[in-house]
């Protein structure tokens, strides 16, 4: 699975893309002109107006796409290598997991999770808090 971002994005939607990279554990690609590797997994950082609103997981001839808006931006702890854990709400957790790629473990304790629940999606490194992405009514949506 790799990250990248739409073409042409703005310095927040790079930021934004660095940072899920990061803490996902995948790479992350600069895009440019090039186009996707169709045989792989590709999930891309969309904007609108310069402002990240979206994530596109596309590859396996499917795309579903996951609707946000950033409310929080912390720092990210670079060289840690661990893959996070999905945590919350069993159904909405379970299509997090799935969409990312990584395991849902309810009540895990790990050092790096991705908590979901409360139309919110939070990724914690340490206990602290890395990013927040906000979700309105419906997690998940067609494009």
């Amino acid at each position: 699975m790799r990250l990248t971002t739409s073409r042409k994005p703005s310095p927040r939607t790079r930021r934004i893309a660095r940072t899920l990279a990061n803490h996902l554990g995948v790479s992350y690609t600069t895009r440019g002109k090039s186009g996707l590797d169709g045989d792989a997994i590709w999930i891309v950082v969309v904007e609108d107006h310069g402002n990240p609103s979206g994530l596109s997981r596309r590859g396996g001839g499917g795309e579903e796409v996951l609707r946000f808006s950033v409310s929080f931006e912390g720092e990210t702890k670079r060289g840690r290598t661990e893959r996070p854990v999905v945590v919350g709400k069993e159904d909405e957790a379970r299509k997090v997991a799935e969409f990312f790629g990584i395991e849902y473990a309810p009540g895990s304790g790990a050092d790096k999770e991705v908590r979901v629940g409360g139309q919110k999606i939070e990724l914690f490194d340490g206990g602290d808090l890395v990013l927040r992405l906000n979700t309105s009514g419906r997690i998940f949506g067609a494009e």
